[in-house]
């Protein structure tokens, strides 16, 4: 399991444990929706074939520290 997939549903985990424990109902249902959202977001990583180590694989540092896809930046 990639790393951002794991902080999401960590993230959502911690949301519905926090929602559980509130009484003020709307601020419980906002935080249970944003639990929905991150779970949602960690499943489409995987619908999207998302593989970070490629992802990162393809990147190639520059000369000034900053990173950039390697296919060349805005003026190639």
């Amino acid at each position: 399991m990639s790393i951002e997939k794991r902080a999401l549903l960590d993230h959502a985990k911690r949301c519905r444990r926090v929602a559980g424990d509130l009484t003020h109902s709307a601020a419980a249902r906002r935080l249970q929706s944003m639990a929905e959202e991150y779970e949602e977001r960690a499943a489409r990583l995987d619908d999207d074939g998302v593989d970070l180590k490629q992802s990162h694989a393809r990147r190639s540092r520059t000369g000034d520290g900053s990173d950039r896809e390697g296919h060349g930046g805005l003026n190639s």
